[in-house]
């Protein structure tokens, strides 16, 4: 495999994505918030390291068990048992997983709850049973990824916030907390929704290796009923949130109508159009689009 192969296949742009999420919630929103942390720069890097090995394990050991499917549903991007063997490709499991582990079990030390490691344990079992099993459960697997994505947002507040709340700083530290617990919501359900986009796109695959998705349940036409009630519903969630800051900060407003609002609204007018393959993925690429201009509205909001 090339370099850029490699790249691809530990999903470098969400693993970048990831990145920048981490590096505005605590270089930009906790830092504007003057607000009280538990991390230096140091451990918040191992933060950053642990969420991405964690992640990359787990998108490494779904495509070790979605070879089958991929070699239907996307042949010109299947990397295990083309381009990498599969042992190679469980020696990268088994190394990005251990590393995660172990840099959680040390953050939840250097905090002083090592119960927090529970959190890093459990995302790495259910990325494991989720590729293994439960991907091909109705509604689990959807639900499951898009929790590791809500705690992939919500962990800077675990290791970051929480060790050093008291009652003198509680009142200031809770808005952030509010603040993230949007945005972590934001992305749940935005992921949910995507995964419903990939699980049409996937269609033919997951037939055969007995997945029963959603468009596999109820039938394409259907999904795309759902999907588009439930953007409907999380664009008029995203408009109320954009008219209640409105009062102290009319740029953030004007942001998510224009580049979170708009972009869901085409996405719609699109997905419904969408008959190929290639006309469904750019539909969840547009997601992913929309989810990383979420993301940048952490740049705006401002410190009452």
């Amino acid at each position: 495999m090339t370099p850029k192969d490699y790249l691809n296949f530990i999903r470098w742009k969400n693993v970048v994505m990831i990145g920048v999420l981490l590096f505005l919630i605590k270089y930009v929103l906790f830092q504007r918030f003057e607000l009280n942390v538990a991390l230096d720069h140091f451990h918040y890097s191992v933060l950053a390291l642990s969420t991405i090995c964690i992640a990359i394990a787990g998108y490494i050991i779904n495509d070790i068990n979605d070879v089958e499917a991929d070699r239907i549903n996307k042949p010109k991007r299947l990397f295990v048992g083309s381009k990498i063997s599969r042992t190679r490709s469980y020696n990268l499991f088994i190394v990005f997983n251990s590393i995660g582990l172990l840099a959680g079990m040390y953050l939840s030390y250097h905090v002083g709850h090592t119960s927090y490691f529970i959190i890093y344990v459990l995302t790495s079992l259910l990325l494991y049973q989720y590729a293994k099993y439960l991907k091909k459960k109705l509604l689990i697997g959807n639900l499951l990824v898009a929790f590791a994505v809500f705690l992939s947002i919500v962990l800077p507040l675990v290791f970051d916030l929480l060790p050093v709340t008291n009652p003198l700083n509680e009142s200031r530290q809770v808005v952030v907390f509010k603040l993230i617990g949007v945005l972590a919501l934001f992305g749940f359900f935005l992921t949910v929704i995507r995964e419903f986009v990939k699980d049409i796109e996937d269609v033919k695959g997951d037939k055969k290796i007995g997945v029963r998705s959603l468009p596999i349940v109820i039938g394409i036409q259907k999904t795309k009923g759902v999907v588009l009630v439930s953007t409907l519903l999380l664009s008029s969630a995203i408009a109320f949130f954009a008219v209640m800051l409105v009062s102290f900060d009319r740029i953030a407003t004007v942001y998510l109508s224009i580049f979170v609002l708009a972009p869901l609204l085409y996405f719609m007018f699109y997905l419904w159009k969408a008959k190929s393959q290639n006309e469904l993925h750019r539909s969840s690429g547009i997601l992913k689009i929309v989810m990383l201009l979420g993301i940048l509205t952490l740049l705006l909001i401002k410190s009452a």
